[in-house]
């Protein structure tokens, strides 16, 4: 009787060793949990590189005006960051512009193509086809007929918003099922309360991926267009710096632009989880 109740101790003791106090996490889910969190991944990416980056300039011995090292960069961005501020705030205006006028136009247009069957026959085609065109071939042309102030820069980013916020409007307001609708109409509902609580709600996934795709886009058009003619701005300096090969200036330019097109997207990102929580796709992710 001894011998069993001692044993009995001594399992609840290695038990009660092992176990993890009410309300503290173990390492191992701890760990778990950090894995799983979205940002883990990029940044051991990110860190990845850096060394990678680093150890290659380092043993290879790369000249600056060749690769610079991150280290360089950074320096370059720290010193000359007032430099780096007052372009990229003209190159951030010419985007949020662009984006905002393009994207209200295209998201009107997407509306009226999705109430007229005919018209969205007629127009549809031409703007798929407009779709295909590369920003640098239009930009020139933008640049002749409105000329080589900031408007110019803003028409670019402009257009480059309207199409994706247009066929993603149309495609969302299309994507409503038939049955939904045919009980929105069974309950006596008028055909823009369909439409407000609805299609509108049903084609706000689709809105806010286009808006999170153009958040970029207009970053990008804005710089390609201050390549064609521009004296301030992100685009600017890059071309400026390739002229004279001060790559760390030009890599650091590079760098801002990208911390902005990543900051556009997040905001964008934080609106739609503001407004399109409910979704599907969000509660995909938290599983």
């Amino acid at each position: 009787m001894d011998t069993e109740s001692t044993l009995g101790n001594s399992q609840m003791s290695a038990q009660n060793a092992g176990a993890t106090p009410a309300g503290q996490p173990s390492s191992g889910s701890a760990w778990r949990h950090l894995t799983q969190a979205n940002w883990f991944p990029p940044l051991v990416i990110g860190i990845v590189i850096i060394v990678v980056w680093s150890l290659t300039v380092t043993l290879l011995r790369l000249p600056t005006y060749l690769l610079p090292s991150p280290w360089q960069i950074a320096t370059e961005m720290v010193q000359n960051v007032d430099l780096f501020v007052r372009n990229g705030y003209w190159t951030i205006i010419e985007a949020l512009g662009g984006f905002f006028i393009g994207g209200s136009l295209g998201l009107l247009l997407g509306v009226v193509l999705a109430q007229s069957r005919f018209i969205e026959r007629g127009c549809l085609p031409m703007i798929v086809g407009a779709t295909t065109v590369p920003i640098v071939a239009f930009a020139p042309l933008v640049v002749v007929y409105v000329g080589t102030g900031i408007q110019s820069k803003i028409v670019v980013a402009a257009i480059v918003s309207f199409f994706p916020l247009c066929l993603y409007t149309l495609k969302g307001l299309l994507s409503t099922e038939p049955v939904l609708r045919d009980l929105f109409y069974s309950m006596a509902a008028s055909r823009w309360d369909v439409f407000f609580r609805l299609r509108v709600p049903t084609s706000l996934p689709y809105v806010f991926t286009a808006m999170k795709q153009t958040s970029t886009l207009a970053v990008i058009s804005a710089i390609i267009a201050e390549y064609i003619q521009a004296d301030r701005g992100l685009g600017y300096i890059i071309l400026q710096s390739s002229y004279v090969m001060d790559i760390p200036r030009m890599w650091s330019a590079v760098v801002y632009s990208s911390l902005m097109a990543i900051a556009f997207y997040g905001v964008v990102a934080l609106l739609e989880r503001r407004f399109v929580g409910w979704h599907s796709s969000f509660f995909e992710q938290r599983q």
